[in-house]
């Protein structure tokens, strides 16, 4: 399969492939049909199930006709009585969603031509962050990001409701969003320090 990229005329592409191992490694592989952190149903590698709701599950070909969830780990989230899928499929699913998501991502209304400006840590931490709906919810996170308001974007990312909520829980959902917040962050120094550095040469 080849390398799936991202591009731009003039801009330097931008592959997902390393995303996608992090993505496999954070969500881990559940091969029954499973609701996430935030209720939605979903499979394999984090991949929703139509639009996460139960209306959606019970159309799908996992649904079996009842539902029989575990009683402990991920089992107690996961439907027992509902179709598997192989590590390959999951895989296969999980690509074909960073795919449309990360188009998704480099729309004019979402991160846009900006996107292929930051840096590549920064890139992998914002798709990773649209694949499971968390940067794509904050609209003036994005276009904070768009105009290059780095620290502004930091702020707004992490001042919502499911970030209190995952850090009063303790869910890995809190450090993805402060790995984002604190990329942004790092964004907003070096954008500092570029503009210092040419500043510098065009009064000496």
């Amino acid at each position: 399969m080849p390398d799936p990229v991202l591009v731009r005329p003039n801009k330097k592409p931008y592959s997902f492939s390393k995303l996608a191992e992090e993505v496999k490694s954070k969500e881990g592989f559940v091969a029954k049909p499973y609701k996430d952190s935030k209720g939605y149903w979903t499979i394999g590698y984090g991949s929703l199930i139509g639009d996460g709701s139960e209306a959606a599950y019970k159309k799908s070909p996992y649904y079996t006709g009842k539902i029989t969830m575990g009683k402990s780990g991920i089992a107690k989230k996961a439907d027992l009585s509902g179709k598997s899928v192989t590590e390959e499929t999951a895989k296969a699913m999980m690509m074909k969603s960073i795919t449309d998501k990360a188009s998704r991502a480099i729309k004019s209304d979402m991160l846009g031509d900006k996107f292929f400006d930051l840096s590549p840590d920064l890139q992998d931490a914002a798709i990773s962050s649209v694949y499971r709906g968390g940067l794509s919810g904050s609209p003036k996170t994005m276009e904070n990001i768009r105009e290059g308001k780095f620290t502004e974007a930091a702020k707004e990312f992490l001042d919502n409701d499911e970030y209190k909520a995952a850090k009063e829980s303790g869910s890995g959902v809190a450090s993805r969003m402060e790995l984002l917040a604190n990329l942004l962050k790092e964004e907003a120094k070096k954008k500092a320090s570029f503009a210092e550095r040419v500043e510098q040469r065009v009064n000496e």
